[in-house]
């Protein structure tokens, strides 16, 4: 979903699904537009684009009005960085839609290609915490991602207050998972608009 994408965000909301105990099929549901022809170029190579394009009103945010235009960036997390994020490697795919404030946002990822080896030891702790909880999360492809109205921060885009978590197809407010986590709105806040912000781009003009 970003250059970076953090590894604590993500493996965050992944441990709520776990201590959650979500129906199994609920976590693993995948987006339609994943593995589909849109996402691939013609070399075979992820689609990625280095800003918003305009896409079909089928395609628009759950949230998006009618009649509002649509746009999406795909495989942002592609997108040129030097340092690569211990997630970015257990990232299959990445997508973001966006119309009339309303963004959906996120990565398929696979936890078992992650790079272990570049974990801190308070990321390497909860990596390892997930993966005790529920361990058949390294072996499948989880979708995990923000969906809901944003706020234009300065020219970027910024959580909104109705904001929501989604894991696979279920979805959970800010304030229930940071309740689940142990930690305040807040921070959870704090740690996925640094994430968030890591796009680096303006929110579309339409």
């Amino acid at each position: 979903m970003a250059k970076k994408i953090g590894v604590v965000a993500l493996v965050l909301v992944v441990l709520l699904a776990a201590g959650l105990g979500w129906m199994w099929h609920r976590i693993t549901a995948l987006p339609d537009w994943y593995t589909s022809a849109d996402m691939i170029a013609e070399d075979g190579s992820p689609r990625v684009d280095e800003d918003w394009v305009q896409i079909p009103a089928a395609e628009r945010p759950a949230d998006a009005p009618a009649g509002a235009e649509v746009y999406q960036l795909r495989n942002p997390h592609l997108r040129a960085g030097k340092k690569t994020a211990p997630i970015k490697q257990a990232i299959k795919q990445s997508r973001a839609t966006y119309s009339a404030g309303s963004l959906d946002a996120g990565a398929v990822i696979n936890l078992s290609k992650m790079d272990l080896d570049s974990l801190n030891d308070t990321e390497r702790a909860r990596y390892e915490d997930t993966i005790e909880a529920f361990p058949a999360l390294t072996g499948r492809d989880v979708y995990v991602g923000i969906e809901g109205g944003v706020a234009d921060r300065e020219g970027k885009l910024a959580l909104g207050p109705q904001t929501m978590l989604r894991v696979g197809d279920t979805r959970y407010s800010l304030k229930t998972v940071a309740k689940r986590l142990g930690i305040s709105e807040a921070e959870l806040r704090s740690t996925i608009q640094k994430e968030l912000g890591r796009i680096n781009v303006e929110p579309p003009k339409g």
